[in-house]
């Protein structure tokens, strides 16, 4: 049982893999393709809107699964939400109007954000007996590999053709190999314990640590700038390539998701005090020092933060019939606090002192709430006890 966990994780890994190259390679280039359509600059920034409807179909993803409780609907809704995300890539090459582009870059997002909470779901129930840290590690690390490489697999596509369209549908091949290696993952591990019918209601299954859990990563989102606002601000110091930057951030990114895994599953939920602590220090680095290199190393510490201990710590909190609910509430408390906090930060100029206190503020009510949950000594293997609390 434990090898063919070990093999569907290595398999979702490779899925992931190869869908980064597929999505990331697209939205690499999403600004001068929408405006070659004829886009305006308005238009083109419209895209972001697609993380926010990203987050609210990771919440209806893990909601839908929750309830079919079923190992069937786990898997077939993972295999429609990677087909949504994943075939809209390629058909972004016969979109005639930038108003076909734009819906086809929402789609992406919505397929991405539906599958998510169950993917996650599945990983951590495959982490049983290797550690969820360094299962969501090594998830990260090959994620981010795919997030470098799709970008400049376009990049060379563009310069080998002189055009875009070409790229688009030059990305159909790491689309279909997702796609074969999600259903081989499928059929390798059919059953799911995650898919048990809860006997209890979500208000008993989720302990009270879950919910305390997310306001404090909720906290320390408002306090993580985002890095639309933040590359807005870097191209106005013109000193770096703003692209380079992001490369280099996604390359920490990987990086870092190792030793905050193997962290996680050594010393357990005191480790996530880091998240609020590395999202104060990026964006103060950006606020306070200016310096794009120093900002863009600290923002992907904090991205792999973001991506493998959050999600590495539910297993620790939530038992498995109820963690694709907790992964739902979760996913959406991250996007709700990420928005609020950079357009609270937007609107007082970020480099003003209500915004700085903002912000920190935000950190450090996370790191008190998070300090106080790393108390508990019930994270090894098996969720913690709700009145430990």
């Amino acid at each position: 049982m434990l090898r063919r966990a070990l093999v569907v994780f290595l398999l979702l890994s490779f899925v992931s893999l190869f869908a980064d190259i597929t999505y990331e390679g697209a939205r690499s280039i999403s600004g001068p393709y929408l405006e070659l359509l004829g886009a305006t600059l308005i238009v083109a920034g419209g895209v972001s809107v697609g993380e926010l409807v990203s987050y609210v179909a990771r919440f209806a993803g893990g909601l839908v699964v929750f309830k079919l409780a079923s190992s069937t609907a786990y898997w077939a809704l993972l295999i429609l939400g990677y087909l949504i995300n994943l075939v809209a890539v390629p058909l972004l090459a016969l979109a005639g109007s930038w108003e076909l582009a734009f819906t086809l870059y929402i789609v992406e997002r919505v397929g991405k954000g539906f599958r998510v909470p169950i993917r996650d779901t599945i990983l951590a129930e495959v982490s049983r007996g290797v550690g969820s840290g360094k299962v969501f590690a090594v998830h990260e690390l090959l994620d981010q590999i795919g997030g470098v490489a799709g970008p400049l697999i376009v990049a060379y596509a563009i310069a080998s053709t002189g055009s875009y369209k070409p790229a688009f549908l030059v990305l159909a091949a790491p689309a279909i190999i997702s796609i074969a290696l999600l259903l081989t993952a499928s059929a390798t591990y059919p059953r799911l314990r995650s898919a048990t019918k809860p006997t209890i209601g979500i208000s008993k299954g989720l302990p009270w640590q879950f919910y305390v859990y997310t306001l404090a990563v909720a906290l320390a989102m408002a306090s993580y700038i985002h890095w639309g606002q933040a590359s807005y601000m870097l191209s106005q110091l013109g000193s770096y390539n703003v692209a380079v930057l992001y490369a280099i951030a996604m390359a920490v990114d990987g990086l870092a998701a190792i030793p905050l895994g193997l962290a996680l599953d050594r010393w357990g939920l005191r480790v996530t005090v880091v998240l609020p602590l590395l999202a104060l220090t990026s964006t103060l680095s950006l606020v306070e020092l200016s310096n794009p290199l120093v900002f863009a190393i600290l923002w992907g510490v904090t991205m792999g933060a973001v991506e493998v201990l959050t999600k590495a710590t539910i297993p620790l909190i939530v038992k498995e019939e109820f963690r694709s609910v907790a992964y739902s509430i979760l996913f959406i408390a991250m996007g709700a606090g990420w928005t609020i906090g950079n357009m609270a930060v937007a609107y007082l100029d970020p480099q003003s002192l209500k915004a700085v206190i903002l912000v920190v503020a935000s950190a450090i009510a996370s790191t008190l709430i998070l300090l106080k949950l790393g108390e508990d000594r019930g994270y090894k293997g098996s969720p913690v006890k709700p009145s430990s609390f």
